[in-house]
């Protein structure tokens, strides 16, 4: 499990050290997250939803889950294992009951990632094995080409009462 921990950890110590030495990884962070938060306006946009919701915390998962149509008592889901992962991995907590929390939380946060960044590629009407895979891989960016793109098109929420494929046909 101390392997775990250290892979966990590394990323964080390793931006850490190099930050103190180059400030310019902070401009390169900023610019990750601007490019997240644009891309996720744009979305939201093309949704018809209020694209001031992507540099809103709560509210921006909120909305984000809307679009798939899930409920927003799922936004404990995504909001909860981030914290106590951190915690866990910090503290160095090698208990049994600390080992159990991290790889429970750590598999329930990233099932739920993955199915939702799947879920709104379906929205989209994306559903090649090869767009699953970029929308994981370059997650922003991908968001992004889908709020911005002319050829995609927003399909609407695959759950609920306003769910792809249930229009009445007259």
């Amino acid at each position: 499990m101390e392997i775990l921990h250290n892979a966990l950890k590394l990323p964080f110590e390793l931006f850490l050290e190099y930050s103190q030495q180059n400030e310019f990884l902070y401009i390169i962070v900023a610019l990750i997250a601007t490019f997240g938060v644009l891309g996720q306006w744009v979305l939201y946009y093309k949704c018809d939803l209020p694209g001031i919701a992507s540099i809103v915390p709560l509210w921006n998962v909120v909305v984000f889950l809307k679009i798939m149509g899930r409920p927003a008592w799922q936004v404990i889901i995504f909001i909860i294992p981030p914290p106590i992962i951190f915690y866990v991995v910090y503290t160095g907590d090698t208990s049994m009951a600390a080992n159990v929390a991290l790889i429970s939380m750590l598999s329930v946060f990233i099932i739920f990632t993955f199915t939702l960044y799947i879920e709104l590629c379906k929205c989209f009407g994306k559903r090649s094995f090869v767009d699953y895979i970029l929308v994981l891989i370059f997650n922003g960016l991908y968001v992004m080409y889908l709020g911005m793109s002319s050829d995609t098109e927003y399909l609407g929420p695959l759950y609920g009462k306003n769910k792809q494929g249930s229009e009445k046909k007259t």
